[in-house]
């Protein structure tokens, strides 16, 4: 019983409890890769794909649905990095589980949900999320450092 919520719903629950989310960090050939948002909250602003966890979702069946949505790929997940939290736009306040993944394969990211371009980066650029600004700058060089 997987169900996304009404944008009526959403208000009302998020309002008064955090979100729970995931974020992917997929490094490949030493870039991390970004998109650029289409969307409000941070719209034009390059960010960590990712997305709230569904009611009864598992965390890796979350994983598997935002690489899907979001990017088009199959990833799986190797490594737990820690959490991102947000406190944003009056309202929400949701706390994202962030996972370095490795896409399998030889498959292509594509624009899907959300964004309007992917780039692979090896430096964080201006143009960021200041939550994932944060967040990379501590994780980001021992993350394109490992082999």
């Amino acid at each position: 019983m997987k169900k996304r919520f009404t944008e009526k719903e959403f208000k009302s629950i998020y309002t008064k409890v955090p979100r729970l989310c995931v974020e992917l960090i997929i490094i490949k050939e030493g870039k991390i890769l970004l998109t650029k948002r289409s969307i409000i909250p941070f719209n034009g602003l390059w960010h960590i794909p990712g997305k709230g966890v569904l009611y009864r979702e598992k965390i890796k069946e979350a994983i598997d649905r935002v690489a899907r949505e979001e990017l088009g790929i199959k990833v799986y997940p190797e490594k737990f990095l820690g959490y991102v939290e947000y406190l944003n736009d009056g309202f929400r306040h949701s706390v994202s589980l962030a996972f370095k993944c490795k896409i399998k394969g030889n498959q292509q990211p594509k624009i899907l949900e959300q964004a309007d371009e992917f780039k692979f980066f090896n430096k964080i650029p201006k143009k960021i999320i200041p939550y994932h600004k944060k967040f990379l700058k501590i994780h980001l060089k021992s993350l394109l450092n490992e082999i």
